[in-house]
């Protein structure tokens, strides 16, 4: 089964994904419960441009990944993402908590659970996840960004101002990281 599960993968890295996505088939159809193919068959279907059905498609393959594999951290932060892009607060909630449960260095769960938490206005919940975010992450500015509206919304104005100077700060160094892959010989 892994050396299938290699050969599928191989093919999803080279871009053959009707080869990827019948080898995966294949395998679920010999081994239904095999961990992992699931999931991929749902990133696959991600590729696409998501529409409800392309969302509904692969949060079937998610969650039946989650009845083979419960506790799946990334079935759950695949959920999660699907849910935040309906603006599915609870659900998105739910999922993204469940992935740091199940793997607490899993930091981009933690950016979604504090995202998800502002958007369903629920500020003061969002800190400790956006904290542990920036904390693990620092040179992401939308992690700070998102810091600093649950700050404001919460009465911390000065945190606020501190989150927003982290984010300039570090939008500005990915600009030039930005530009020094496009001018290489560049002094910076």
């Amino acid at each position: 089964v892994e050396a299938q599960q290699l050969l599928a993968e191989s093919y999803q890295q080279r871009g053959q994904y009707d080869d990827a996505r019948a080898k995966y088939l294949q395998i679920l159809e010999k081994h239904p419960n095999q961990p992992g193919i699931h999931y991929q068959l749902g990133r696959m279907i991600l590729i696409k441009p998501l529409t409800p059905e392309t969302a509904a498609e692969a949060k079937k393959e998610f969650e039946a990944e989650l009845k083979v594999n419960p506790g799946s951290p990334a079935a759950d932060f695949m959920l999660g993402d699907l849910a935040w892009e309906s603006q599915n607060w609870p659900e998105a909630i739910r999922h993204f908590s469940l992935a740091t449960k199940d793997d607490a260095g899993f930091s981009e769960a933690y950016l979604g659970l504090g995202v998800s938490l502002n958007g369903a206005g629920k500020y003061a919940q969002a800190i400790a996840p956006l904290e542990r975010y920036v904390k693990e992450v620092p040179d992401d500015p939308a992690g700070h960004y998102q810091l600093a509206i649950s700050y404001a919304c919460t009465g911390r104005k000065q945190d606020a101002q501190r989150q927003i100077a982290l984010q300039q700060e570090a939008t500005r160094k990915e600009q030039q990281q930005g530009q020094g892959a496009q001018n290489p010989g560049t002094p910076h």
